[in-house]
C-alpha cells in the first residue's frame, strides 16, 4: 500500500467532506449549540415545574369525618413547613358527589373518613390522569402521615411512655465513604458514555453515506476506480476520512460537555452550594477516555462504512444507518443496567465494552488487562471492518448493482424463484431476527420454566429459519444439506468428535488454568437447571434438542448460505466461529467454537447435516454424562479429570490427533467429494 497515495486521498476525501454543509452542521452545530440548549432548557424547565407545583394553591375537600375541623387546622399549621399551599372548599356527602367534583375540578383531591378494624380510615380522592389532582394527592398524603405520627405522639404521652424511645428503641444512619469525585463520576459514567457514542456514530454516519452512496449518487465513485489506485489505498483513505471526522465531532462533545460541568459547577458556587469536586482527579479517566473515543470512532466508522457501501442513495444509506443507529444508542444505555459489569465476556461485545469501560473509569476503577481488551477488540473489530470493505469494493455487483438482491426477502413472494440460495443479507436479518428471540423470549423462557424453557428457546429458532426459508422458497436440500450419509462418513464422523473432545478438554484445561475465572462462567446457571431433573430429560434438553435445532441454524442455513458465497475455509471457520460467539462466553467461544469447525468441515466434506447433528449429540452426551456422574467417570477414566498432570495432557492429545487423522482420512478415503459434487 501506497502511504502517498492513501494520504492524497485522505486529503481530497476530508475536502469533499468539509464542503458538505450537513456535516458541518452535525459537528459543529449539534455539539457546541444544540446539547447545551437542551441540558439549560432542560434544567429551566424542572426547575420551573417543581416550583410552579409547590407555590399553586390546590382545592382539597375534608368530607364526612368527626374531626374534619381538626384535621384542617392540623394542615394548615404543618403546610408552611412543606411548602405547600392549601385551598378548603365546602365538603360533599356522597361518593357521586366527590367523584364528580374531582371531574369536574371543583376540587383537586379529597379527604374522606371510614371505619376499618375498629380504627378510623382515611381515603384520599384523586384524579392520577390529572397533574394537579395527583400532586395535591401526595400533599394530603404527607400531611396525613404527620397528622398520624402525631396522634400517636399524643396518645403514648397520656399513657407516661416516651414516644421517641418506645418507637425508637435503636437509632441508625448511613455512611457514605464514597469521595464527590466518585459520586460524581458515577453519575458521569451514566451521561457520558451514552453522548460519546452517539456523537461518534453521528459523526461517522454522514460522512460514511457521502463517502459510498453519494459518491454513487454524484457519479464520482466511476471516476476513482478508474485511477491507478489499489482499493485497499482508497477503503483506507475514506476509513481515515472519517474516522477523523468521528473523533473530531466526539471532542467538540466532550469540550462541550466539560463547558457545561464548569458552567454548573460555577453555579452552585455562585449560590453559596459549593460542590467542591477536584476535576483534576478525573485526568486519568479522561485521557483513557480519549484512546476508547479514537479506537471506537474507527470502529464505528467501518460499520458505518460497511452499511452504507450498498446504498445506492443518499435516501437509501440513510435507511440503511437507521439500525446500526438503533442498536449502538442501545448499546450506549449499557451503563445504566445495574447488574451489567464490565468483565472477561463483555470486554469483547462491541459498543457495550466502550460504554462499560468509560462508565468504570469515572468511577476510577482501573483495571489494566480489561481496559486492553476493550482497546485491542474495538481496534480488531476495525481493522475486520476495512477488509470486509476492501472486499465489498472489489464486487461491481455490490458498488453498482441492486443492494437488495442479497435479501430475498425485499421481494414479494409471488416473484421469487424457487429454490433460490439465501444471500448475505438473509443471513444478516435472520440471526439479528435469532439474536432478539435468544436474548429475549429465550431468556424469559428460561428464567419462567427452568430447564423447559430451552425447549421453547430451540423451537423457536428452529421454527425462525425454517419460515425464513420457505418463506423465501429457499433449495431446502441444498441449504440444509439433506443427504444420506455413507456408513464410513458416519464412522468417520464419530472418531473425529471424539478425538476433537480430547483435544479439547486439555485446551479446555490450560485455559482456565492460565485464567480460573473463566471456569466458573454459566457453570451456575446449569447447574441450578439440572438439578433434580430426571436423566431422560437432561438427555433430551441437551444432547437431542440443541444438535438438532443448532445444527439446522448454522451447519444448515448459515453453512447453506456461506459456501455459496465464499472459498470453502472461509466459510468453515466463520461458520465455526459464530457457533461459538453464539453461546456468549469468552471460553466457550474459543473451546465450541472449535468444535464448531469440526463440525461445520464433516458437514460440508460429505454435505450431510445429519452427521454433523450426529457428532453435535456425541459431544454434548458425553459432557452431560461426565457431569452427572462426575465421581463414576474419574474413577473409570481419571484422564478426565479437572486436574490434568502434563503427561496426562500429552497422551489425551496424541490419542485425539490419531483419532482425528484416522478419522478425516476415513471421511476421504471414499468418493465424498464426487458426491457432494453430484448433490
Amino acid at each position: 500500500m501506497n502511504k502517498r497515495i492513501v494520504k492524497a486521498l485522505y486529503r481530497k476525501e476530508i475536502l469533499d467532506i468539509l464542503r458538505d454543509k450537513k456535516t458541518i452542521l452535525m459537528m459543529i452545530v449539534v455539539p457546541l449549540i444544540l446539547y447545551p440548549l437542551i441540558f439549560m432548557f432542560s434544567m429551566y424547565l424542572s426547575s420551573t415545574m417543581l416550583t410552579a407545583s409547590t407555590s399553586k394553591s390546590y382545592r382539597v375537600s375534608v368530607q364526612d369525618t368527626e374531626n374534619a375541623e381538626e384535621l384542617k387546622e392540623f394542615i394548615l399549621d404543618q403546610q408552611e413547613e412543606h411548602d405547600y399551599q392549601f385551598i378548603f372548599v365546602d365538603s360533599y356527602t356522597a361518593n357521586r358527589d366527590s367523584e364528580e367534583a374531582l371531574r369536574e375540578k371543583e376540587v383537586d383531591a379529597y379527604v374522606m373518613q371510614s371505619v376499618s378494624e375498629n380504627r378510623p380510615y382515611y381515603e384520599i380522592g384523586y384524579m392520577a390522569s390529572e397533574t394537579d389532582s395527583q400532586t395535591a394527592a401526595g400533599m394530603l398524603k404527607d400531611m396525613l402521615s404527620d397528622y398520624k405520627n402525631d396522634l400517636r405522639d399524643k396518645i403514648l404521652e397520656e399513657q407516661g411512655l416516651d414516644s421517641d424511645e418506645v418507637l425508637s428503641p435503636i437509632k441508625f444512619e448511613l455512611k457514605d465513604f464514597s469521595t464527590k469525585e466518585e459520586n460524581a463520576g458515577y453519575i458521569f459514567g451514566y451521561i457520558v458514555p451514552f453522548l460519546l457514542i452517539t456523537s461518534i456514530l453521528m459523526g461517522a454516519m454522514y460522512p460514511a453515506i457521502d463517502t459510498t452512496a453519494g459518491e454513487k449518487e454524484r457519479g464520482t465513485l466511476e471516476t476513482l476506480l478508474t485511477l491507478p489506485v489499489k482499493n485497499l489505498e482508497l477503503i483506507t483513505a475514506k476509513f481515515l476520512a472519517t474516522s477523523t471526522v468521528a473523533v473530531a465531532a466526539a471532542l467538540l462533545n466532550l469540550l462541550s460537555m466539560a463547558v457545561m460541568v464548569l458552567y454548573i459547577l460555577g453555579s452552585t458556587e455562585a449560590v453559596g452550594q459549593s460542590m467542591e469536586v477536584n476535576l483534576v482527579s478525573y485526568i486519568p479517566a479522561l485521557i483513557i477516555t480519549l484512546l476508547c473515543v479514537l479506537v471506537f470512532a474507527m470502529f464505528a466508522s467501518g460499520v458505518c462504512l460497511c452499511a452504507c457501501i450498498y446504498a445506492r442513495s443518499f435516501k437509501e444509506a440513510q435507511n440503511y444507518t437507521t439500525p446500526v443507529m438503533l442498536i449502538f444508542m442501545m448499546g450506549g444505555m449499557a451503563g445504566m443496567i445495574p447488574s451489567l459489569r464490565l468483565d472477561g465476556t463483555t470486554a469483547l461485545i462491541p459498543v457495550i465494552n466502550i460504554t462499560l469501560l468509560i462508565a468504570e473509569l469515572f468511577k476510577f476503577h482501573f483495571d489494566l488487562s480489561l481496559i486492553a481488551m476493550v482497546l485491542v477488540s474495538n481496534l480488531a473489530y476495525a481493522g475486520i471492518a476495512v477488509v470486509l470493505m476492501a472486499r465489498l469494493f472489489s464486487s461491481e455487483n455490490i458498488l453498482f448493482g441492486d443492494a437488495a438482491a442479497s435479501l430475498k426477502l425485499m421481494e414479494a413472494r409471488k416473484d421469487m424463484k424457487d429454490k433460490q440460495i439465501p444471500g448475505m443479507g438473509d443471513v444478516v436479518l435472520l440471526f439479528s431476527i435469532l439474536l432478539i428471540v435468544m436474548l429475549f423470549g429465550g431468556s424469559l423462557a428460561v428464567s419462567k420454566w427452568g430447564l423447559y424453557g430451552l425447549f421453547v428457546e430451540q423451537g423457536s429458532m428452529l421454527i425462525c429459519v425454517l419460515a425464513y426459508c420457505w418463506y423465501i422458497k429457499a433449495d431446502f436440500p441444498k441449504v440444509f444439506h439433506f443427504r444420506k450419509p455413507r456408513m464410513k462418513a458416519v464412522i468417520a464422523s464419530v472418531l473425529i468428535i471424539f478425538g476433537s473432545y480430547l483435544v479439547i478438554q486439555v485446551i479446555g484445561s490450560v485455559i482456565t488454568g492460565l485464567f480460573p475465572g473463566l471456569s466458573t462462567e454459566n457453570t451456575e446457571m446449569l447447574v441450578s437447571l439440572w438439578e433434580n431433573k430426571p436423566l431422560w430429560l437432561l438427555i433430551m434438553a441437551v444432547a437431542i434438542v440443541p444438535p438438532i435445532c443448532e445444527e439446522f441454524v448454522f451447519r444448515g442455513f448459515l453453512l447453506g448460505a456461506l459456501e455459496h458465497k465464499y472459498e470453502a475455509s472461509v466459510a468453515v471457520v466463520a461458520c465455526g466461529l459464530l457457533f461459538g460467539l453464539y453461546h456468549m462466553s469468552i471460553l466457550q467461544f474459543i473451546l465450541i467454537g472449535l468444535v464448531g469447525i469440526v463440525l461445520t468441515y464433516v458437514a460440508w466434506k460429505e454435505q450431510c447435516i445429519f452427521l454433523s447433528i450426529l457428532m453435535h449429540a456425541l459431544n454434548n452426551l458425553t459432557s452431560l454424562l461426565i457431569q452427572q456422574y462426575e465421581e463414576e467417570v474419574t474413577k473409570a477414566l481419571p484422564f478426565l479429570a479437572d486436574d490434568l498432570s502434563a503427561g496426562t495432557a500429552f497422551g489425551m492429545v496424541a490419542v485425539g490427533v490419531v483419532l482425528m487423522v484416522l478419522g478425516y482420512f476415513v471421511l476421504n478415503g471414499g468418493k465424498a467429494k464426487k458426491a457432494a459434487a453430484e448433490v
